[in-house]
């Protein structure tokens, strides 16, 4: 009888042993998972950080591609300019230089169409240049500014412009600004060609030709918005 309530005592005594060890085992295996939860987690987030510095890095290449063929169109053109107006042979600004030159121009490009030189890949980096300086309270007086005298803004301009590559710029149509905020953030230009805005296009115009060399429709976001 002794013998026998001794044996069960021991054995009530080795399951609750087995079970508090069996307990102690499982905690490990919890916080096991939980560890592991949370590393993926954060292995996950370094990937989306990873992916989004990769995909910026990727927008800055292209965008440095399309800048790169931008300036070459310019630099393409500049040659282009140079050259018909060595073969004028006149050094002195006049009326019938700038005729002269912007018909052999015309000539030259005559095959030449809107977005030879604003390349569809460098269009949507001029468009947010331009939003950056134009958007926003801050930018009312750059606003301001390249509405006043903006042919394709006021009705009150007799003398209208017809965007199209290779059409001359009007004499006596007026002209906007550029304001020096967006002029600094623009790629620069040499000094026969400058930006100019006819309503929302940015303009590409040669100086001395007075002829649209190119243009982007709809570069500026809607200038009368505050």
């Amino acid at each position: 009888m002794h013998d026998h309530a001794s044996l069960t005592h021991r054995g009530a005594a080795r399951f609750l042993l087995g079970t508090l060890a069996a307990c102690c085992l499982a905690v490990p295996v919890l916080a096991s998972a939980d560890q592991r939860s949370e590393e993926n987690n954060e292995a996950g987030r370094v990937a989306k950080k990873m992916e989004r510095a990769q995909a910026t890095a990727d927008q800055a290449k292209e965008e440095r591609e399309a800048l790169r063929r931008f300036q070459d169109g310019v630099e393409d053109y500049a040659e282009l300019h140079a050259k018909l107006l060595a073969k004028l042979g006149s050094h002195e600004e006049s009326l019938a230089l700038q005729k002269a030159l912007a018909h052999a121009i015309q000539v030259s490009r005559a095959k030449a169409r809107q977005g030879d030189i604003f390349r569809p890949e460098v269009q949507p980096l001029f468009q947010r240049l331009i939003a950056q300086q134009l958007t926003g309270p801050d930018t009312l007086a750059a606003r301001k500014a390249v509405l006043e005298e903006n042919p394709g803004e006021a009705d009150e301009h007799p003398v209208p412009v017809v965007v199209r590559v290779n059409a001359v710029y009007p004499p006596g149509a007026s002209r906007s600004t550029v304001p020096p905020s967006l002029l600094v953030t623009l790629p620069p230009l040499p000094a026969l060609l400058h930006y100019r805005f006819v309503g929302r296009d940015l303009v590409l115009v040669d100086s001395l030709a007075q002829l649209i060399v190119d243009f982007l429709p709809n570069a500026a976001p809607d200038l009368a918005s505050k």
